[in-house]
């Protein structure tokens, strides 16, 4: 007669997914299709067998998001049932105080949650699912889910903001921006609505010009290569030079300089007069320009703005837009030619920079040989001294571009991805307003009044920035799930210029010992671009940076809540304050609040998101009576039992 298997032991005291199953006992020993295993109704794999012991696996995913509790185990050996009960943990659970906070940044983190019923009996909690992805183009739908347990068991959620659930408020119009000025109430702004309107529009090409760029660079290789052959090729056989650079440009030269867009081996001529000569730049007017001659004093306050405060600021802080100059045999000066070849030819563009120029003409046929940035000139609709409003922060924008390129070909390094190279560019711009008087620090928690409300209305001579950066910002928050700051998500859609700085200020904030060395040092780069850069510099992975950043957008300056980590907090901005600013003195256009949750209260419930967008976050909030836990749980689209891959989820307890 058969011996009758028996079960002694089953191990470990507490399954949890993943985990390796050792049942002890005797007459074990049969053919694996012929021994089962299940707990809780979910079928383990059987991987071994002898006549004392079964060695199987709880697969991953395969048991139900519930509370622990104990469940019963099956095992068939041969047809015969053995029974046992066990405790089953599928949830991880999260005891958080209020101000702490939770990163699940594995696949087997994400698929259930507990929150674990805190001793108030009252709690509010902020949860951000985030998509890792660090494809611009990638999106993802998914279904959070939850469940009351203990004292909340079969509990139903109540809405709690109904504008809110199931997606976020419409994101406004690219050309929103440029009706955001109440002009009545502001009579220094005549032409504010043009200023808006030509910053969110400079947008739209420059980023595709970028990418362009990129390619020039990658296809040519080494700049540093190409002009030391050059250099060979000028000095006869006695060691003589046979040839120099040109004499430096003095004011009211005339000269033809070659405006390229698209190609780098055919230009258009443009002749241009020097309007101003100093010790970091030259300014060159298109002498067809409209205002032809009528704006010297305008030109010669954006050259000597430039000498004073800018160039230093780059260096220092950014990259030396004349790193590569040396080895161009220059003359140590930017080219700044304001040409109606913008205006007409690149409509829209407020000014760019292309890398042909860095190049010798023995490379490109119409390289300028010099560290030349193209900027549109003004027009007969607007004065001189809007446009000189609207172009100073053009100034320190594309010289940002200059020292990106030029510090990138002077150590043969690859270009940066269009993103990071704008979001940068942004911080440049930053950097910039903080030359203006209170116009902030870093990590000084600046707010609205002595910095965006400065810039609109006109309290002093500063030019518009931290408005662009915060009015888009504003945007990306509004339609967050469907935007990313890995890139533009439509044809319109320039948010990623605002959303991609808040990352990098963010970051820098956190992570930079000494905010320049760090900007530097992210802008110079290496072998790494884009997301892999940012991490490198930080020393932390892309996901965990993305999910702090998260948090941080929601509960920064949050009135009575102190984190416990210094990772949800912008530090250099008060922008709770930057909000109620703009909402204060535009009501009708601004938010003291534009990120907008799903709020619902505790129980259950089920909240399909249609769409979240690369490195971006979809948000949700629950808050009231907690007296039992609460299961949260990650599904795909449609309630597929397995999450998209890539998206994580990050918690912080409000209250």
């Amino acid at each position: 007669m058969p011996a009758i298997p028996r079960l002694t032991r089953f191990s470990p005291d507490t399954l949890v997914a993943g985990a390796a199953v050792v049942i002890t006992g005797e007459h074990l020993a049969h053919a694996l299709d012929s021994i089962s295993v299940t707990v809780a109704g979910v079928s383990l794999q059987v991987r071994s067998a002898s006549a004392t012991r079964i060695d199987a696996v709880v697969p991953v995913g395969a048991l139900p998001c519930a509370a622990t509790a104990t469940q019963p185990v099956t095992l068939n050996v041969a047809g015969t049932v053995l029974t046992t009960t066990v405790p089953v943990r599928a949830a991880n659970r999260l005891a958080l105080e209020a101000g702490e906070s939770a990163n699940l940044l594995s696949a087997a983190d994400v698929r259930c949650t507990e929150l674990v019923a805190p001793t108030t009996g009252t709690a509010r909690y902020v949860v951000a699912v985030v998509n890792t992805s660090d494809v611009a183009t990638a999106s993802s739908a998914f279904e959070l889910r939850g469940t009351g347990i203990g004292a909340m068991a079969g509990q139903m959620s109540a809405m709690k903001n109904t504008p809110a659930f199931g997606g976020m408020v419409s994101s406004p119009s690219l050309t929103a921006a440029s009706s955001l000025i109440n002009t009545s109430l502001l009579p220094g702004l005549r032409t504010e609505s043009l200023v808006a309107s030509q910053a969110a529009a400079a947008e739209l090409r420059h980023d595709d010009l970028l990418d362009a760029q990129r390619t020039i660079a990658a296809r040519a290789g080494s700049a540093t290569t190409q002009w030391s052959t050059v250099r060979a090729t000028t000095v006869n056989r006695l060691g003589m030079a046979t040839a120099s650079a040109a004499a430096p440009l003095s004011v009211g030269d005339v000269v033809t300089m070659k405006a390229l867009y698209n190609s780098c081996s055919a230009g258009r001529d443009v002749q241009a007069r020097v309007v101003y000569a100093g010790s970091r730049s030259v300014v060159l007017e298109d002498v067809a320009a409209p205002r032809a001659r009528t704006m010297d004093a305008d030109y010669r306050a954006i050259g000597d703005e430039f000498d004073r405060v800018q160039y230093a600021l780059l260096r220092d802080n950014i990259g030396d837009p004349l790193a590569l100059n040396g080895a161009m045999n220059g003359d140590g000066r930017v080219t700044m030619l304001f040409t109606r070849f913008v205006n007409d030819s690149v409509a829209g563009t407020a000014g760019y920079v292309s890398a042909c120029n860095f190049y010798p003409k023995s490379t490109f046929a119409a390289s300028n040989e010099n560290e030349v940035f193209y900027a549109r000139v003004a027009t007969n609709t607007e004065t001189p001294s809007d446009w000189r409003r609207a172009m100073r922060s053009t100034v320190i924008h594309e010289g940002k571009h200059l020292a990106s390129f030029a510090e990138r070909l002077a150590s043969n390094t690859p270009f940066e991805e269009s993103w990071l190279e704008e979001s940068t560019a942004r911080i440049a711009e930053e950097l910039y307003s903080r030359t203006f008087t209170s116009g902030g620090s870093w990590k000084g928690n600046t707010g609205f009044a002595t910095t965006v409300r400065c810039e609109v209305y006109q309290c002093d001579d500063r030019p518009l920035m931290m408005w662009k950066h915060f009015s888009m910002l504003h945007q990306y928050l509004r339609g967050v799930d469907t935007l990313s700051p890995l890139g533009a998500s439509t044809a319109n859609d320039v948010t990623f210029y605002a959303s991609g700085w808040s990352l990098v200020r963010w970051a820098a904030d956190q992570y930079a010992t000494t905010e320049g060395a760090w900007l530097k040092a992210l802008v110079k780069g290496g072998a790494h671009t884009g997301l892999a850069n940012l991490a490198l510099r930080t020393g932390r992975p892309a996901g965990e940076l993305l999910a702090d950043w998260a948090l941080a957008n929601a509960v920064d300056d949050l009135p009575g809540f102190t984190p416990s980590r210094q990772q949800l907090t912008f530090p250099s901005w008060n922008v709770a304050d930057v909000w109620s600013g703009l909402a204060g003195t535009y009501p009708g256009s601004f938010s003291a609040a534009p990120l907008k949750a799903r709020a619902m209260s505790f129980g259950s419930f089920v909240l399909p998101v249609q769409q979240l967008r690369a490195f971006s976050s979809s948000y949700f909030s629950f808050d009231g009576a907690q007296v039992g836990g609460q299961l949260i749980e990650l599904r795909g689209e449609g309630g597929a039992p397995v999450a998209p891959v890539g998206l994580r989820v990050a918690v912080v307890r409000v209250e």
